[in-house]
């Protein structure tokens, strides 16, 4: 009995304690002073504070968290607590709300004397209504000595949070120093990508840096204005604008975040279906923010607006992960980034509609979860870059290489050749052509088949490559017929290296998949440039001639063509 007495008196003493708080001490600044609140709910929004004043203490009850949280909600909340100026002088202090959306916040103050002053602030009016120039909702106050009471009354369309805190001026502005340093490396992070790729888009011109560059902006005019910044620099006397540019924001945010993943996965090409649903998305979800503006419906434009922000989070999330798994490996930097998106979204918006407690980490999650988006998206055109370049390269390469051999093909022969002659007319330097091709190959191929043909001149192109220095340059013209350049070298130097290749290809047994052996030879026509020659499709003409006369002479040898021969 005596157990079960004292349990009665303990419980009873913490009821006690948890509904009469100490009030707080004006002495020192209090921040998010939840614990400190008592609430009360008013369903109608229209009870006034002489009625509220009236209210038996029961009615409120204790907050138990550090910042209440209500969601959605059309109810107005009450909300009272007690401060002491122990000093005998008064003091001014600022009660600050947190965040800056809360479209109507009236507070009213009732000193020990029994006076009671009231004051309006809020998104709902101006912002030269503001107590103190600052982004945050402020109300400032002379309390007198002693003990006062404070009701604060907080009706909003937008999520219904409300982080109090009571402070000295200096202590708000001081503490807000480390937000705005916070707030700067963001911006200054996000504005200096946006102009980077904003330049690399006027050079390069891809479609997907102009939508990165969308994307940057419409996250800044988002973040700008849920967070109060439009309102101070932009929208200062047009309370209503500001509230349907936070919704707006959010929208925005979600169609360009949409848009820059469609192009940079590149869905129309790899993906039509994904691409198409994309697409579909992007056009309802524009609509149904028109339709909504238009009805003039607010509460339902911020809480769609919400609710898309996730779901297109998800959605884009999903849309990278799949464009990575079926090998599209340029997604790999932006599904990180669609990641840390992801997550801070979540976080935020979990906050913001009251799931998870209200903290200043959970309400700029999405900042910083973006942010870090933003720098993967960064690192992932980048990447792209690198990628697109490294497959013009291979393609231009291919489309310069002989499939078969390896070699250079005709089209690079064009280019090339061009190039080199022109060095030999600019700098009075040498150069020596040689064109060769192998004997009898038709004869192989008729032998032992096109595949033992192919595996021929497999062989031969491999000893030519191993031959020839590495500033030099070995063709395949078309059939057998080969063709080398050899800058700063003359003709006997030519000729002695084609010797050396041609003793090479005639001990070369070849060795074709029906598992024939065999020998082959070449034979060889070299020329050396001479300035009375005005192209360089002369020179290899008087190659060939001396081909044909290698040829003439027996094959398997070769023949170097007399500089005064006239072709």
């Amino acid at each position: 009995m005596q157990r079960i007495l004292f349990l009665t008196f303990f419980l009873l003493s913490w009821i006690y304690a948890e509904v009469q708080q100490p009030p707080l001490d004006l002495s020192i600044s209090h921040n998010e002073i939840g614990h400190a609140l008592f609430e009360y709910e008013d369903p109608s929004a229209n009870m006034a504070i002489a009625q509220i004043v009236k209210l038996p203490t029961a009615q409120f009850t204790p907050v138990t968290k550090a910042v209440p949280a209500h969601g959605f909600t059309e109810s107005a909340f009450w909300y009272r607590f007690e401060v002491e100026n122990k000093k005998d002088t008064p003091v001014s202090r600022l009660i600050v709300f947190e965040p800056s959306w809360l479209d109507h916040v009236d507070v009213s103050i009732v000193s020990a004397s029994g006076k009671m002053q009231s004051y309006q602030a809020g998104n709902g009016y101006v912002y030269a209504h503001r107590a103190v120039d600052h982004h945050l909702i402020t109300v400032r106050h002379l309390f007198e000595s002693g003990k006062s009471t404070v009701y604060v009354r907080v009706k909003t369309p937008d999520p219904f949070i409300v982080s109090l805190s009571v402070a000295s001026e200096s202590a708000f502005f001081q503490k807000n120093i480390e937000v705005t340093l916070c707030a700067g490396l963001i911006y200054g992070g996000i504005i200096a990508m946006l102009f980077y790729n904003l330049f690399l888009f006027f050079g390069i011109k891809e479609k997907y840096y102009l939508l990165y560059v969308l994307y940057l902006l419409a996250f800044l005019f988002m973040n700008a204005a849920y967070n109060g910044y439009t309102y101070v620099y932009l929208f200062f006397d047009y309370p209503l604008v500001q509230d349907w540019a936070q919704s707006s924001g959010i929208f925005l945010f979600s169609v360009a975040g949409l848009l820059f993943a469609s192009s940079f996965l590149n869905l129309s090409t790899q993906h039509p279906r994904l691409y198409k649903l994309t697409s579909c998305l992007i056009v309802f979800i524009a609509g149904v923010a028109v339709l909504i503006a238009l009805l003039g419906t607010y509460r339902y434009h911020v809480i769609l607006s919400i609710i898309f922000a996730m779901l297109v989070s998800i959605y884009i999330f999903g849309v990278a992960l799949y464009a990575w798994v079926k090998g599209n490996n340029s997604a790999r930097f932006f599904l990180l980034g669609a990641t840390s998106g992801l997550l801070g979204t979540i976080i935020t918006v979990s906050a913001v509609l009251s799931l998870i407690p209200f903290m200043r980490f959970t309400y700029k999650a999405n900042d910083f979860g973006i942010f870090i988006d933003a720098v993967l998206l960064s690192i992932a055109l980048a990447d792209r870059m690198r990628m697109t370049r490294e497959s013009k390269i291979i393609a231009e390469k291919q489309a310069k290489t002989d499939v078969l051999t390896g070699l250079y093909n005709r089209r690079a022969y064009y280019e090339i050749s061009e190039l080199e002659y022109k060095k030999v007319l600019r700098y009075h330097r040498i150069l020596s052509v040689v064109m060769f091709d192998v004997d009898e190959f038709k004869h192989i191929n008729d032998t032992y088949g096109h595949s033992a043909g192919d595996t021929v001149l497999q062989s031969v192109a491999t000893l030519a490559k191993e031959t020839i220095r590495n500033y030099d340059y070995a063709f395949r013209m078309g059939g057998d017929e080969f063709l080398l350049l050899l800058p700063e070298t003359n003709e006997k130097q030519a000729a002695v290296l084609c010797e050396r290749l041609r003793e090479k290809i005639e001990k070369q047994k070849i060795a074709d998949s029906r598992g024939n052996t065999f020998f082959v030879t070449a034979s060889f026509g070299v020329v050396e440039y001479t300035q009375r020659e005005t192209c360089i499709e002369s020179v290899v003409k008087r190659a060939d001639e001396a081909l044909y006369q290698a040829k003439k002479a027996g094959r398997n040898n070769v023949k170097i063509l007399d500089k005064f021969a006239i072709v």
